[in-house]
């Protein structure tokens, strides 16, 4: 089975027990062209000559493999030696001032965008990062994490009080105050199982919040499939942010939701709509867009009594046919009036826009 390794930090501030892997960072440790003449103090003089110069500083040279041709010709004193370096350094600082010479080690540079993770098998090749304030485990096996664990690989996150990640497997286990971190959305809960790199385990009692759409809500359980599909069972559902009394403006609630990152939809089963804790809508299934744009389908019905047509009934069903273009059309039923159809289309140019509507009852009793 291997060996077993232990690593453990019982102090506050030890780096026992964090390990770092940062394949970017490279420290720059040289001091080019360093004096390093016997009986001479060390400068460390510029690598090249800036332009504009003093020509009188071209012919000095205090390196190493000059030195006892310049000690010959000078015959300076240790003194001198560094008088005559601290001088040159000064009067290159205006012209270095002048020059802006790339900087040595890594330049920084400013990105428009995040990139997002790889995906695939560049994510296999990542390397996991795992800290604590305890590790224990068998090598190419297992890991166990203890104390504020934290497992990073590409963009997924996990931090949890209690961590075991099984290396075979690539299965993640956490327990206590669980954090889940990926592509924006955020999971909290007690405890989750997880496949990390294809995304697929459960997560028992969360909260989520979904950074890409602004949604989120909570769950019994949450159960992913993969990284753009998840089942959430006994969940609220809502894109409205908690009032003052920390109740959204409206929220679903449902006994089991499909959300579908890649269609852009959630279809939720036996769903009730509140608005402000007041229940305005119930349906056997419901479909939504899980942002604000825009998607074909039905919208709630309607109900109307009046003395002149008497009860109505009426169902939208509204048809997104393109960006700048939509219809909708509503079948009704009237106790007095029989069936009509209402249909409005509305278009939208650079230079206008316009709405037709269209309204049938063929068997108009009255």
């Amino acid at each position: 089975m291997g060996g077993r390794w232990d690593v453990t930090n019982r102090f506050a501030g030890e780096a026992a027990g964090c390990l770092v892997d940062n394949r970017f960072y490279k420290p720059h440790c040289r001091a080019a062209g360093a004096v390093e003449a016997a009986g001479y103090p060390s400068f460390a003089l510029p690598q090249r000559v800036p332009r504009g110069a003093p020509h009188c500083l071209l012919p000095l040279s205090l390196s190493p493999f000059r030195r006892s041709h310049a000690a010959a010709r000078l015959r300076l004193t240790p003194l001198a030696a560094a008088l005559v370096a601290i001088g040159a350094m000064l009067l290159c600082a205006p012209a270095r001032a002048q020059e802006d010479p790339a900087p040595d080690g890594i330049e920084l540079r400013q990105a428009p965008a995040l990139q997002p993770a790889p995906r695939g098998e560049a994510a296999r090749r990542l390397p996991i990062i795992l800290q604590a304030q305890t590790l224990s485990g068998r090598p190419d096996l297992d890991t166990v994490a203890e104390g504020n664990a934290e497992f990073r690989r590409g963009g997924t996150v996990i931090r949890a009080d209690r961590l075991i990640y099984q290396a075979p497997d690539d299965l993640a286990i956490g327990k206590g105050n669980v954090r889940i971190s990926r592509d924006g959305n955020i999971y909290t809960g007690p405890e989750v199982q997880l496949k990390v790199q294809r995304f697929e385990g459960f997560f028992l009692n969360p909260s989520y919040h979904f950074g890409r759409i602004g949604a989120g809500g909570t769950a019994q359980r949450v159960d992913f499939l993969d990284e753009q599909r998840a089942i959430a069972t006994r969940a609220t559902y809502t894109s409205c942010p908690a009032n003052g009394s920390g109740t959204p403006a409206w929220l679903l609630s449902t006994d089991r939701v499909q959300i579908d990152f890649g269609n852009n939809e959630g279809i939720a089963d036996n769903a009730v709509l509140r608005f402000y804790g007041v229940p305005i809508l119930a349906a056997p299934r419901l479909s939504f867009p899980l942002t604000d744009a825009r998607k074909s389908g039905w919208l709630p019905p309607n109900f109307d009594l009046d003395t002149k047509s008497g009860l109505q009934f009426s169902i939208p069903y509204y048809w997104n046919i393109a960006p700048n273009r939509d219809a909708t059309f509503t079948p009704a039923l009237s106790t007095r009036r029989g069936a009509a159809l209402e249909s409005e289309f509305r278009y939208l140019e650079p230079g206008h826009r316009g709405e037709v509507r269209l309204n049938l009852m063929p068997f108009d009793r009255l």
